[in-house]
């Protein structure tokens, strides 16, 4: 936002220099970026009066003018005629230096000695319109001859350039800037007048407005002018646009951007000759509807973008740029002015999705002030007239069908004071958001404590003004408070508060102990991203049924492969090993502990976030030392990091159930199981197909588990039993049960009928041979048998046995199968797969 420092001194009286002005303004939270001087011109370029025209006399295309520069007159020889005797004029003196580089020296042309040069607006470096085209600009008869031209046009002028944050739309208009010096100078703030006669029809015989989107378009107004000359708009109007970055193009739609840029709010011109009907309607665009907009170019429309629209077609995209069809031009008569507010998010997908950003979007994209509407009117109405001359028809089409409700706020000054940590006084508070435009009442009846000698109790109600729109909370006034009253004047101070004792949460210790436990084992931690592409469900063959395929969809994805967020860490897994093996890093054990999102019933509902485990293993096992060399991974290191974690985290009745799951080998993979009967996950290798499809030459072996089930199992307390004072009694038992039956639902049974003096039970063979018959196989136990308080007897014992026998043969029918057993053998230690 330029800020030409002349232009905002018409609109409050200040005399800082603009140096102290851009500091001021900074440590008030509105950050100038830079102070720059527009179109600087120098010192020997001045104004001249036109005495005397003359031929030049051996050139007929030439002149000689005599001009007073306001000392000793000067001859100069001219090739332009747009100028008569008492004209003032710029006149660049030898030694003037014009803007592009051009030296002016005294010279003889033709015979006849110039000294010096009548400029025109581009010699000077100045994009106005002019009335002559090439001609010499001709300046108003108000200033005298001398006078240096930077101080007639303002040229050379300070500009400020802020750098706004996109909460202060207030401050895109130089009102809203005035505003802000007054507040923080303490300045008067000086309202320029917007009261306009009207002389012509009544507006409703002539147009009317309909508005079919409310929730696009909460308030539309129309004012109309006949009889206008549309002509260059005067100078001073054209240089105090061009300080501020726009170019003048005529008298009407110069007229609109001047407001825009004092008001902040945008307007627009139609030519009311060229709309049908003379109506404006606010519609959506029908899908793949044609617009020329005014910088030439044909825009295709879809149905989400507005459009304002006369009885037939599109004359101009709301709140981004008008249209070719009803441009002003030298033949307009009559105007149809347009002020209006419309829906932010909106006019920013609109202007995105055309790639045609405008000083109009920017300003409706922040929000504009929706009670300002008829002030920009008049004001635009006002100029119109002192410019271009004509009547101003009588009434103002005001459709309204959202009206703005101005917020109203309760402030403790009590919260002031707690919040900057220095005592303000109440007084001190009402006059710095008096000084910002607000409406401050004290309450009644309202009054805290108070400090001796001073007001510090008391409460307000602040009415905010429409322009405000960033003001919403009692913390947003305090802010505003701060920032008026100074920063630099809020003592600095230490922080301070009651100390205590804090440690990490239950979860946050087991799961730093998981992390631990897998890294001692020798796997590595791995991060990967929360989102995931949904064609990652097909590629691991998970069923169309499967809850892990209802996931939340990102609105507005970074890529494909980040549509939706993971329910699953498997894919990020795969994807990193993929990762690693294209690199010819064929050794890899990962683990990655983090959250998958899972959706609830309900669009307003965040989706449910659960913290889970995945490890990998891949390639061969890391060398323990020199001695003990590396070998390849297989299904029972998965198993054994599985179990070292649960004793880590203290889980007992932990096992593992045969189960065919979509992403592992069809009889290779196992469900995990905690407490015996609670699902904790899967682990298993990676299928085939799978493994052939992703393109990995060599076994991958792969689990994930529920972190909730582990930690609601896990124990902190580590259990330890006496040792024993009596010995035990071993007894290995072997039984032939069909295939079907699992070594699990033996060793439940076992445990179950052994009783308080079954102290363990251990799978230590399972053998399938000639010796047994077909569709059966044999599983041996070892049983460990102790009393606690005495020596067992074999009778005791063998009595179990007994029962044991029975029990199994009722229940699987199964057979005892005699055991020979060398003598000092070790017992082969075989789990159940």
């Amino acid at each position: 936002m330029k800020v030409p420092y002349n232009w905002l001194r018409q609109y409050v009286e200040i005399d800082l220099p603009p140096d102290e002005l851009a500091d001021r303004l900074t440590m008030a939270g509105i950050e100038v970026d830079s102070v720059s001087l527009f179109a600087p011109l120098g010192e020997n370029i001045v104004v001249a009066s036109v005495e005397e025209l003359s031929r030049h006399p051996r050139s007929p295309n030439l002149q000689v003018v005599r001009v007073n520069a306001g000392g000793t007159p000067h001859s100069v020889v001219c090739g332009a005629w747009n100028i008569d005797v008492g004209d003032k004029v710029p006149l660049a003196l030898p030694g003037a230096v014009l803007p592009a580089g051009y030296e002016i020296k005294e010279a003889e042309i033709k015979g006849v000695l110039s000294a010096g040069m009548l400029c025109s607006p581009v010699e000077l470096g100045l994009d106005i319109v002019h009335a002559s085209e090439n001609g010499i600009l001709v300046l108003d008869g108000g200033c005298s001859a001398g006078e240096k031209l930077d101080d007639i046009l303002f040229t050379g002028e300070p500009v400020l350039e802020l750098a706004l944050t996109p909460n202060r739309a207030d401050c895109l208009g130089l009102l809203g800037v005035a505003r802000e010096v007054a507040a923080v100078t303490g300045a008067r703030l000086l309202r320029p007048s917007s009261k306009v006669q009207e002389t012509g029809a009544d507006i409703l015989e002539l147009a009317g407005v309909q508005i079919m989107e409310p929730e696009l378009c909460s308030r539309y107004t129309a004012r109309m002018m006949v009889d206008v000359n549309v002509a260059p708009s005067p100078l001073d109007m054209q240089l105090k646009l061009l300080a501020a970055g726009i170019r003048p193009i005529n008298n009407i739609v110069d007229v609109t951007n001047y407001v825009m840029w004092e008001t902040g709010h945008p307007m627009h011109a139609f030519d009311y000759d060229r709309l049908e009907e003379g109506k404006i309607i606010v519609r959506r665009a029908s899908a793949g509807e044609e617009i020329y907009t005014l910088d030439g170019v044909k825009r295709t429309l879809h149905s989400d973008i507005l459009v304002i629209a006369d009885s037939r077609v599109p004359v101009g995209i709301g709140g981004v740029m008008g249209g070719e069809n009803t441009e002003i031009g030298e033949q307009t008569r009559r105007v149809l002015m347009e002020a209006a507010c419309f829906d932010p998010v909106n006019i920013r997908k609109t202007a995105r999705y055309l790639n045609l950003p405008s000083e109009a979007s920017q300003r409706f994209e922040k929000g504009v002030d929706r009670k300002g509407v008829l002030f920009a009117q008049d004001r635009a109405a006002k100029l119109v007239r002192e410019t271009a001359g004509g009547k101003i028809c009588r009434g103002l089409i005001d459709c309204y069908p959202r009206k703005y409700r101005q917020p109203v706020i309760s402030l403790r000054s009590s919260k002031v004071n707690e919040v900057l940590g220095c005592p303000v006084d109440s007084g001190e508070i009402k006059e710095i958001l008096v000084r910002l435009g607000l409406e401050v009442k004290e309450v009644k009846g309202a009054r805290g404590r108070a400090t001796a000698g001073n007001r510090f109790g008391d409460q307000f109600t602040v009415t905010v003004p429409s322009h405000r729109r960033d003001l919403a909370l009692e913390v947003d006034l305090i802010e505003e408070i701060a920032r008026i009253k100074g920063y630099n004047t809020i003592p600095s101070t230490l922080p301070r508060g009651a100390m205590i004792m804090g440690r990490p949460s239950r979860s946050r210790r087991l799961m730093a102990r998981i992390r631990d436990s897998l890294v001692a084992c020798g796997l590595q931690e791995v991060i990967t991203f929360s989102f995931m592409n949904p064609r990652r469900f097909d590629e691991l063959n998970i069923p169309g049924d499967d809850s892990r395929r209802h996931t939340v969809r990102l609105k507005n994805p970074l890529t494909e492969e980040q549509e939706v967020m993971r329910t699953t860490l498997v894919p990020g897994m795969l994807q990193v090993l993929e990762y690693n093996f294209n690199r010819q890093v064929e050794n890899v054990l990962l683990f990655e502990l983090g959250k998958v999102y899972m959706p609830l019933p309900g669009k307003e509902k965040l989706p449910r976030e659960k913290d889970m485990l995945a490890f990998c293993l891949s390639g061969k096992t890391p060398e323990e030392n020199w001695h003990i060399p590396s070998r390849p991974v297989d299904f029972y290191n998965l198993k054994g990091i599985t179990e070292a974690l649960f004793e880590d985290l203290g889980i007992e009745g932990c096992c593992w159930r045969a189960e065919e799951l979509p992403l592992l080998h069809p009889t290779r993979g196992a469900g995990v199981f905690v407490e015996e009967e609670k699902r904790a996950g899967f682990m298993g290798i990676l299928h085939p197909f799978l493994q052939e499809k992703l393109g990995f030459k060599q076994e991958v072996f792969i689990a994930e588990l529920d972190v909730d089930v582990l930690l609601a199992a896990a124990s902190e307390t580590p259990s330890a039993g006496k040792l024993p004072r009596f010995p035990a009694i071993l007894r290995d038992m072997a039984f032939v049960v069909p295939e079907l039956v699992t070594a699990e639902e033996l060793v439940v049974e076992i445990r179950r009928r052994g009783g308080e003096l079954l102290e363990e039970v251990k799978l230590f063979d399972v053998y399938k041979g000639r010796q047994i018959p077909e569709g059966q196989v044999s599983l041996a136990f070892s049983l460990t048998f102790r009393h606690g308080g005495r020596t067992l007897k074999d009778e005791e014992v063998d009595a179990i046995q007994e029962e044991l026998k029975k029990a199994l043969s009722e229940k699987y029918n199964a057979v005892q199968r005699e055991l020979c057993r060398a003598k000092g053998a070790v017992r082969k230690d075989s789990s159940p797969v």
